[in-house]
Order: C-alpha cells, then sequence, then structure tokens
C-alpha cells in the first residue's frame, strides 16, 4: 500500500538544459538547481534564464544545449514516491543516499527517465513527451489501487 497518498501533476520540462564542460568545475548559479548526470555533464533545472550568463561564463571550456522540450516533468509528492517508481521499473528505493541534489537515469516501462528528488517526499521525474500518458495512466492506476491518490 502507498501510504500516505503520492500526488502527480504533469508539466512540460522547457527549462532543462545540458552543460557539457570539459575542463573545470560548473559555476553557480543562483536559483538553478546543477544536477550531476555524467562525470562532465550537468543538468540545469529552471536554468533557461541564465543560459546568456551561464554561456560568457563557461567561455570555450563547454557547452549548453536546451533538451527540455522533447521532455515532460512528472513531480510525483508524498512519502511514496519511492515506492511508486518502483512499478514497471527498476530503482533502488532504499538507498539513503539518494536524496536531493542527485539524479539517476533509469527505465520504466523500457523507456529512458531520469529521477531527481528535491526534498524527502518529492521527486521530479523527467521523461519523453510522448510518454507522458501512459506513465501517468500506470501510476494513477497503481496509487488507486493501492489505497493511494493521484
Amino acid at each position: 500500500m502507498i501510504d500516505p497518498p503520492v500526488a502527480l501533476a504533469l508539466a512540460p520540462a522547457r527549462d532543462v538544459i545540458v552543460l557539457d564542460l570539459w575542463e573545470g568545475a560548473p559555476p553557480a548559479v543562483p536559483g538553478v538547481r546543477l544536477l550531476p548526470v555524467e562525470p562532465h555533464r550537468w543538468w540545469l533545472i529552471d536554468g533557461a534564464a541564465s543560459v546568456d550568463t551561464l554561456a560568457v561564463q563557461i567561455g570555450d571550456r563547454g557547452a549548453l544545449t536546451p533538451i527540455g522540450g522533447g521532455l515532460t516533468r512528472a513531480t510525483l509528492t508524498g512519502p511514496g514516491w519511492r515506492e511508486l517508481l518502483t512499478i514497471s521499473g527498476f530503482f533502488d528505493v532504499e538507498n539513503p543516499d539518494f536524496g536531493p541534489g542527485m539524479i539517476a537515469a533509469t527505465t520504466i516501462h523500457h523507456v529512458p527517465v531520469w529521477i531527481a528528488p528535491f526534498a524527502e517526499d518529492a521527486c521530479e521525474v523527467f521523461l519523453p513527451n510522448s510518454y507522458a500518458p501512459t506513465l501517468a495512466d500506470l501510476w494513477s492506476r497503481y496509487a488507486a489501487e493501492k489505497g493511494g491518490s493521484s
């Protein structure tokens, strides 16, 4: 049983930008979440307004690429979000080290997703736009069957 309920909200993820940096550390930008995705790659969440400033700061040390146009942001809130993500996917729900400031790539129904907690009881799941209705339906049905809500 998913208890207490998990709320689900879907929205476009237009504000996701990839920062590839060939040398040095990424600059800190107020109001922008910077999530390490690969050794020299970060996702900037809510960073669209900072692209020009970032481009100047990184110069020829890297590149910025907007990727959010093809993604949907599913926000899951409630302590049961970890369990909900195990439905038709592989995710280590018990790892206490996976929390705010981190991102994990995995698959659900053979589709790549990226899970980014932003609080102990909430996360964002970034997924392809074409898959959003299917995944929302899957989560909603499971939560309803197990006693939660969506």
